[in-house]
């Protein structure tokens, strides 16, 4: 057995890997508030551990929306989400083990409806760098990343870069408390408007291979949700 170390639910991602040959499950229950239709979703997230240095995830779930706000044909729908698989590679690490680099790409397949309004219908990639500072109880991550929208065109207008940071305070040996800040920005005027979003919450260990953690949050930007949310169980085999 491998104890959990979840910065899950989080957006912002830690550098470090699952161990080799185990596996880290995380599903999730979220919503998101714009205005006055609600979005809700489950998740899960299996992540294994190909080595020392690698691992392969990938998210999928169910949602549902409660409302159509001002677009009709998005009026209250359900169906699966799009399917996301993520490989993180751990790069470096110095600075006494305190300081860790890593990679991730994403690729993000368009299985979510487009006519009801739960996907856009195309498949997008990103690239993320991510960097993580331990010093004690107290972790820090960095990420920043492009995301290339609709690789299947031609048109990087609809690009958007992603920049975030997230604390880790370790209280207790089982409390913890998570705080994040990140950014979606666009490439270019094409590509809409810049949303901040914020969110934090606490995290705590039962027993150790299972982590609960709620998290609640806001964010600031044209049409950006007013209010966030998730809880979520880690379990690690």
């Amino acid at each position: 057995m491998v104890a959990a170390y979840a910065v899950s639910p989080l957006v912002v991602d830690d550098a470090d890997t699952t161990e080799p040959g185990h596996v880290q499950v995380n599903p999730d229950f979220a919503f998101v508030r714009q205005g006055t239709v609600w979005l809700y979703s489950i998740p899960a997230n299996p992540v294994i551990g190909i080595n020392a240095r690698a691992e392969l995830g990938v998210i999928f779930g169910y949602q549902w929306r409660d409302g159509s706000g001002s677009t009709p044909m998005t009026a209250d729908a359900d169906g699966i989400s799009d399917l996301a698989i993520q490989t993180k590679v751990w790069l470096w690490q110095g600075f006494d083990d305190k300081f860790k680099l890593a990679s991730r790409l994403d690729i993000k397949l368009p299985t979510a409806s487009e006519h009801r309004g739960l996907g856009t219908g195309n498949p997008d990639i990103g690239f993320v760098g991510i960097a993580t500072y331990k010093n004690g109880k107290t972790n820090i991550d960095w990420n920043l990343g492009y995301y290339p929208i609709d690789v299947s065109g031609s048109d990087f207008g609809d690009d958007h870069w992603f920049a975030g940071c997230a604390l880790r305070r370790e209280l207790t040996t089982e409390w913890t408390i998570l705080a994040e800040g990140y950014a979606l920005l666009p490439h270019t005027h094409a590509g809409g408007n810049a949303n901040f979003y914020f969110s934090g919450g606490p995290q705590r260990r039962i027993g150790e291979h299972v982590i609960f953690s709620a998290l609640i949050g806001t964010a600031v930007g044209h049409n950006s949700p007013d209010l966030t949310g998730t809880l979520e169980l880690a379990f690690a085999f």
